[in-house]
């Protein structure tokens, strides 16, 4: 069973060796393409809040443009018709021209100006104004050239162009809230013009460079820092993480539940080889016995006396093999009916003086010499319990340490009061239980291991017992091992109006 247990253990821990490798690849697909979308995302978002503040400051040229052209100090304009055709045609040329400039003036017509040509009025200008800067000139800043529609209009634009500066607050702006329509909300730093950023492990994530020159395509650039990008591939990727984790850790709990059912069942099988190798043994003498006397008795023809002495040996290992049979019975009730208990209000100290009492020509056996330790006889420990259990409880104590401590050693039993709770305390000296034992000797069946020995009787469900009775009551049942020094500790809660003080016990 263990091989078979073992080839399952590992086959399970394989499947969920290969399902946490198919999640780390997943995960990192994802974060690999998390980073390359983030990397897109801010690098878009950059371009498109340049080209904004761009068109923003284009925007304010050709108003200004615009102005330029209405100045009637600076600019004349005139409408006059096309000699062939009457096409209206506007003239735009300096007010005040250079001295010694022959430069002709400039006209333009417009296909779709309204109605037939009479003179500049307000909205003949106001048209002209508006058609001007959003074809010819609009066209012009966009590629950041300058037409000498006229010298002043010129010189003007030009020296618009060497002054263009990038409005930086409203870059910045602009930047923070292009990435906001992206999901990104983190922070960032901009440079310009060519100071190189901090290197990239220490900034984090650099963009491209962007240019922001309205005229220059070649001027100054722009490039962003952001120095925490994981936190943003950390938060865009919490769900796929969440769940991949989530997924991981179920399937980790079922492997580690289905483990812990296995070595369960394993353990268990263990107990039920260890009960029925004791059970065989605990049997195997009286049934022998029996026989051995019954055949005895066929064979032979005894006298009175000793037919009686026979009869008395088959009487005795019958009642010894009836005794078995009502332990493991009492178990089994003990487990499924929980059999209901009678509660008085006993003197515990009494209980267990009768008990050693009890005890001792048992234990006169191995020479073993009883301690006991309890309370002056004035100052009863009372508790509410049923007084057959607690004297079982108190027995099956007893014949364990009349079993596992050494020959001719001395068992110490006391009774007092402590914090509030009578506690009973049974000390003994024998062979050491190994510590990987110790939190299952309370287990039903169980016992120490010993190989194929069989030296020491007994089934695995007297301390079992003895802990479910102790619960049972309100109270615990533990053990202490230190090297050879075993001691059970009983527990249990004084009556409702016994609230004496520890009184220190005279020995006996």
């Amino acid at each position: 069973m263990k091989r078979r247990i073992g080839l399952l253990v590992v086959l399970m821990a394989a499947c969920t060796g290969v399902l946490v490798g198919l999640q780390a690849y997943w995960n990192g697909q994802a974060y690999r393409n998390t980073t390359r979308a983030f990397r897109r995302e801010v690098q878009e978002a950059l371009t498109d809040a340049a080209g904004q503040e761009i068109r923003l400051r284009q925007h304010a040229l050709l108003h200004r443009y615009r102005e330029w052209l209405a100045d009637t100090n600076s600019i004349r304009l005139q409408l006059r018709a096309l000699p062939l055709d009457g096409s209206p045609v506007f003239v735009i040329a300096d007010k005040h021209p250079w001295p010694g400039e022959r430069r002709a003036p400039y006209d333009i017509g417009f296909a779709d100006f309204p109605g037939p040509v009479r003179r500049l009025d307000p909205a003949a200008r106001a048209f002209f104004l508006r058609r001007f800067t959003a074809g010819l000139v609009a066209s012009d800043v966009r590629q950041g050239l300058v037409y000498y529609y006229t010298r002043s209009l010129g010189d003007r634009l030009h020296a618009a162009y060497q002054a263009d500066r990038v409005d930086s607050m409203r870059l910045r702006r602009l930047y923070a809230q292009a990435l906001h329509r992206r999901g990104i909300d983190t922070p960032f730093r901009l440079d310009f013009a060519g100071s190189p950023l901090a290197s990239p492990a220490a900034t984090g994530l650099v963009t491209r460079a962007v240019n922001v020159s309205a005229v220059n395509k070649a001027g100054v650039v722009v490039r962003a820092g952001l120095p925490d990008p994981d936190l943003v591939y950390l938060d865009q990727m919490k769900w796929v993480l969440l769940s991949s984790l989530g997924l991981v850790g179920i399937v980790v709990g079922c492997f580690a539940y289905a483990v812990r059912a296995l070595r369960s069942q394993e353990q268990l099988a263990e107990l039920k080889n260890d009960f029925v190798n004791n059970m065989t043994h605990e049997l195997k003498t009286p049934v022998a016995t029996i026989a051995v006397t019954a055949e005895a008795l066929n064979a032979y023809a005894l006298n009175p006396v000793d037919t009686a002495e026979y009869l008395a040996i088959i009487r005795a290992q019958a009642s010894r093999l009836g005794r078995l049979l009502d332990k493991v019975l009492e178990s089994a009730v003990l487990e499924s009916a929980r059999p209901a208990l009678d509660p008085q209000l006993l003197d515990l100290a009494a209980l267990v003086a009768q008990a050693a009492q009890q005890a001792l020509p048992q234990l006169a056996e191995r020479r073993q010499h009883l301690n006991l330790h309890l309370p002056p006889t004035p100052r009863p420990v009372f508790v509410a319990g049923d007084p057959l259990h607690l004297a079982n409880v108190l027995a099956t104590l007893l014949d364990n340490a009349y079993k596992y401590a050494d020959p001719a050693s001395e068992i110490v039993l006391g009774c007092n009061v402590s914090d509030g709770a009578a506690v009973v305390r049974l000390t003994s000296h024998g062979a050491p239980i190994p510590t990987h034992h110790q939190p299952r000797v309370f287990e039903k069946f169980f016992r120490v291991p010993t190989g194929n020995r069989h030296d020491v009787p007994g089934y695995g469900l007297g301390l079992h017992y003895a802990r479910q009775m102790a619960a049972r009551h309100g109270g615990r049942l533990t053990l202490e091992c230190r090297g050879t020094r075993t001691t059970f500790v009983l527990t249990l809660p004084l009556a409702a109006h016994a609230t004496h003080a520890p009184v220190a016990a005279p020995r006996r």
